[in-house]
């Protein structure tokens, strides 16, 4: 969690957002049964527990406790967002919506109002004690002719979601919606929901990720994202191709150190991509180059993506299919690298089957996947930025 509000004026915008910030943590993580902190004020060193509003005050009229630093508040983002797929849109805050899990909470059902698109959402879950808790309806200013429930067995998860992009039709025509929506578990295929037309979008995680949802809504669920839980700070989202697992010589990984910044990306491509490099530097500006992945066959062309010290990757795109070779089973062939300023792409043949995932500013890590001839498969790490 950053701490820097912590040296700001104690009346300053800043220190109370990131007091607020604090004591949200500290009421979801370390309050009694009463709903109690203790407080870390000068004049109760963290021996009194106290409400928050109380907390609230104590902490802007004396301020924290002397020693009182950073390593009590490494407790803040823990959760990744990615997405959003549909409209992107920013309308008034009652088209946003979320839903998001609570600490020791398991997500039980899903209740879809659906037709010929999604029309509204309502999630239940279950905490510690068997007791449930539903969410408010997401969406749904219009109502479907259909409402269906995906119920989950006690040792079912939810690992993707895949759906698609449309337009909406009848009295309100014109919007983006999300025409459908699947939901992918550790041991089936809820879905679809809806109905498939436009175009589809699909999001693997890793099991014990799923954190909740979020997105935008009106008459319809206009856009969807994911929260996924970071584990040591990074969550890990796709493979999107094949994952070999003939051994470890066919698993790459890129990942960001802290304090790094991505500068380039160097493609060897052709009719599908070959090999990846990434180049970062440091805060002190010095270069550091990945090992190549893939590339066990050259393409025919080698592109470079360079970018500024103001630019960030916030999405890829691709496509992915079998290879010309007889040996290689599924590959990457085209990618797409999409930034705060521009795209970077695409690279590679753009056929078969498509994919596309977005990311919220701020939370790119890193890329990992299988790779031998050519690349055969890619993820993205997305580091906590909640």
């Amino acid at each position: 969690m950053d701490t820097n509000w912590m040296s700001e004026p104690r009346s300053s915008t800043l220190f109370l957002k990131g007091l607020g910030e604090f004591l949200d943590v500290e009421c979801k993580k370390n309050a009694n049964v009463a709903g109690e902190i203790k407080c870390p004020c000068v004049k109760c060193v963290n021996n009194l527990w106290v409400t928050r509003d109380k907390a609230t005050e104590h902490i802007i009229c004396n301020g924290f406790m002397e020693g009182y630093h950073t390593e009590h508040l490494e407790v803040g983002k823990d959760v990744a967002q990615v997405g959003i797929w549909g409209t992107k849109s920013k309308g008034s805050p009652h088209n946003h919506w979320s839903f998001r899990l609570e600490n020791n909470h398991k997500l039980k059902k899903i209740t879809i109002d659906h037709g010929d698109l999604i029309f509204s959402l309502k999630f239940t879950a279950e905490d510690d004690r068997g007791i449930t808790h539903d969410s408010k309806k997401m969406g749904g200013w219009n109502g479907g002719n259909e409402e269906s429930e995906v119920t989950f067995d006690f040792d079912e998860e939810i690992i993707g979601i895949n759906g698609t992009v449309g337009v909406s039709t009848g009295t309100y025509a014109g919007y983006t919606i999300i025409s459908s929506l699947s939901f992918i578990t550790n041991k089936t295929t809820h879905g679809p929901f809806g109905q498939t037309t436009g175009t589809p979008f699909e999001v693997p995680w890793n099991r014990g990720s799923f954190g909740g949802f979020y997105g935008l809504a009106g008459y319809y669920i206009d856009g969807i994202g994911v929260y996924l839980k970071a584990s040591q700070e990074t969550a890990r989202v796709g493979l999107w191709g094949t994952e070999l697992s003939t051994g470890p010589h066919y698993r790459w990984s890129f990942c960001l150190e802290e304090n790094y910044k991505l500068t380039m990306i160097t493609i060897d491509h052709g009719d599908m991509i070959s090999s990846l490099t990434f180049t970062s530097e440091d805060c002190m500006g010095s270069t550091h180059v990945s090992n190549k992945a893939g590339g066990y066959n050259d393409g025919t062309a080698i592109s470079e993506v360079n970018l500024s010290w103001d630019e960030e990757i916030i999405g890829i795109n691709g496509t992915f299919g079998a290879s010309t070779s007889t040996c290689d089973g599924k590959t990457i062939s085209s990618l797409c690298f999409i930034t705060n300023k521009r795209s970077h792409g695409p690279f590679g043949h753009v056929t078969r089957t498509g994919f596309s995932v977005p990311w919220s500013k701020g939370s790119f890590a890193g890329f990992y996947g299988t790779a031998s001839y050519y690349i055969n498969s890619i993820g993205v790490y997305v580091r906590a930025t909640m």
